[in-house]
């Protein structure tokens, strides 16, 4: 599993598992290292790209990092 967030080196890492639960949630992987990990279900990122029709955040609320829509470097799929 890798980490949907923005490239960073510490803290907590999150990778999305399905996004198939409830209306407005998703099931995460979470992990800090590599030893422990646990499930959460988080609410989904409610932040959208500016401009009429902009693209939704592929991440849950209150992430750390930079919206997907942001990541300049590389194209970011909500279902990878």
């Amino acid at each position: 599993m890798q980490c949907q967030l923005s490239a960073h080196d510490k803290g907590e890492h999150f990778g999305l598992l399905t996004d198939a639960g409830a209306y407005g949630t998703a099931l995460w992987l979470r992990w800090h290292g590599t030893n422990e990990t646990e499930l959460a279900v988080l609410p989904d990122c409610p932040v959208a790209a500016p401009g009429p029709g902009g693209e939704g955040c592929c991440l849950f609320a209150d992430h750390t990092t930079q919206h997907t829509w942001e990541d300049a470097l590389e194209e970011v799929s909500c279902t990878s």
